[in-house]
């Protein structure tokens, strides 16, 4: 995508990075330790100058997954009786060979040099990509976005699709299996695991300090929290989900609910508040139309992490929006030695979070950008952002309407929707809605973001006291044909045919 986008902010997960998330030392440390030493003979560059920032620099595609390792810092641990002393030290010599070590990790899926299928998903990969554009279309200002989220949901709605329902989804992810995104899906499995494990080791280093007499002021926690949840949800008088698409679902950990027309708005919005930690307290309004609704997959994905190096206040700055005005703006700042990438077209930073997460921040044309992101160096940056807020609501069609122009049809059709293996007696299942709804704060701190997919699936047998309607009351031709049967496997044979029209 080499459309211009100003400051589009990018939660960047690094999944190549989880075999370094599970040794990294934890975050707590003690403010009475020595720093480590730090490149303070780099240059300084200020990102960015203010009068280039537009009102797009909030513009943010959360939770997709890089492919660079984090080579920014090592850590040096002293050993204390009292304390679990940890302090983190950028280290730029190991720069060269940290690149070449992302770019040769099997988990690597970025698009150069890739003939592997799986590399269509990935780091920034085309159907992100062309998601941020479609809703840029719509979306006049800021907004946020969650392609993780939507990937999880549709991969719930993958499994139990078949024939060219299926064929046209993978055709759309641009991929020729669906392993391959099952694959996607495990590796962030992977991932969620680690960095939950090292917030709890963390946290046990920090119980174990206080435990040992430190005193806590002294003592710096800053805990994070990431993670996904999904549930499938079938209207109690449907029979069950076949066997073999609930054995597809573990690798979702799914929740399995019931319900009725007239429960399921309560419901599914108490499981989205509950699940983001009240940032979406709401996915279906009140007045949802709820008729013929058979089946709902909803995915949570909930963040929540702080700076490496936490920023500070700096007050209101001049912020020149894309329509030229000057606002006043609440801006954050700090100078650290960060990955730094600049070209005639893209001026790039790349802000480490805690936990193996990066926030990378783009100004100008974000074409080619993991590439761009590889060749970022350590440069002492001086780095302002304001401080956000953003919520959005794609309740209007817009995702149906994203996968309707990536070709993937059949799926919302009542007639040529295949999603036969959901259930073991076939069914006539097809997708009547998408809803996301995304949030995200970012302070001095660090980042809070939440979203939540949801999936509306109809079948048009399901309430029998309004059937469709239809009347051969105009011009119409007919056909007699041989249908399926155990005889011969030849059908459609046409045996008469005619028209009546008059």
């Amino acid at each position: 995508m080499k459309k211009m986008i100003t400051a589009a902010l990018l939660l960047t997960f690094l999944v190549t990075a989880l075999a370094s998330c599970m040794d990294q030392p934890g975050t707590v440390t003690d403010n009475t330790a020595a720093a480590g030493t730090k490149d303070t003979d780099a240059e300084t560059v200020t990102v960015p100058e203010t009068d280039e920032i537009t009102d797009e620099t909030t513009k943010t595609g959360a939770d997709t997954t890089a492919t660079e390792t984090d080579a920014d810092t090592a850590a040096e641990e002293t050993e204390a009786d009292t304390t679990a002393k940890e302090t983190e030290a950028d280290t730029t010599t190991k720069e060269t060979e940290a690149e070449t070590t992302a770019k040769e990790t099997p988990a690597d899926t970025s698009a150069e040099g890739q003939t592997d299928p799986s590399a269509a998903l990935g780091s920034f990969d085309e159907f992100d990509s062309a998601f941020m554009e479609f809703i840029e279309k719509t979306e006049d200002g800021n907004y946020m976005i969650s392609p993780l989220s939507f990937k999880y949901a549709l991969g719930m709605a993958m499994a139990g699709a078949d024939g060219e329902t299926l064929s046209q989804f993978l055709s759309g992810f641009g991929i020729n299996d669906l392993s391959v995104f099952e694959n996607y899906i495990k590796a962030f499995n992977s991932f969620e695991e680690g960095f939950t494990e090292k917030v709890k080791r963390d946290l046990d280093s920090y119980d174990e300090a206080i435990r040992k007499g430190a005193d806590k002021n002294y003592l710096e926690y800053r805990p994070g929290s990431l993670r996904t949840a999904n549930s499938v949800w079938k209207r109690e008088d449907l029979a069950d989900f076949a066997k073999e698409y609930k054995l597809h679902l573990e690798m979702y950990n799914a929740e399995h609910y019931t319900f009725t027309p007239a429960d399921i708005v309560d419901r599914a919005n108490e499981w989205a508040n509950k699940k983001t930690e009240g940032m979406i307290p709401e996915i279906l309004s009140n007045d949802y139309d709820t008729t013929n609704l058979a089946v709902v997959l909803m995915n949570a994905l909930y963040y929540k992490n702080c700076w490496k190096n936490e920023f500070n206040k700096c007050g209101e700055m001049p912020f020149t929006t894309a329509d030229g005005a000057v606002l006043k703006k609440n801006f954050i700042t700090s100078t650290e030695t960060y990955k730094y990438y600049k070209d005639d077209k893209t001026e790039l930073v790349v802000i480490g979070m805690n936990n193996n997460v990066d926030m990378v921040i783009v100004t100008g044309d974000t074409g080619d950008l993991q590439n761009k992101i590889n060749k970022a160096k350590n440069r002492k940056v001086r780095v302002y952002i304001p401080e956000l807020e953003i919520e959005t609501s794609l309740e209007n069609k817009e995702l149906c309407n994203f996968l309707l122009s990536l070709g993937i049809t059949d799926a919302f059709s009542p007639y040529a929707a295949n999603f036969g293996r959901m259930t073991e007696t076939g069914n006539d299942f097809y997708i009547d809605d998408i809803i996301q709804k995304a949030k995200i704060k970012l302070d001095e701190t660090g980042v809070e973001a939440a979203a939540v997919t949801a999936i509306m699936m109809k079948n048009e047998s399901a309430d029998p006291e309004n059937p469709i309607e239809f009347k051969a009351d105009k011009p119409f031709r007919f056909y007699i044909t041989t249908s399926h049967s155990d005889w011969t496997d030849t059908t459609g044979i046409t045996l008469f045919e005619g028209r009546y029209c008059k």
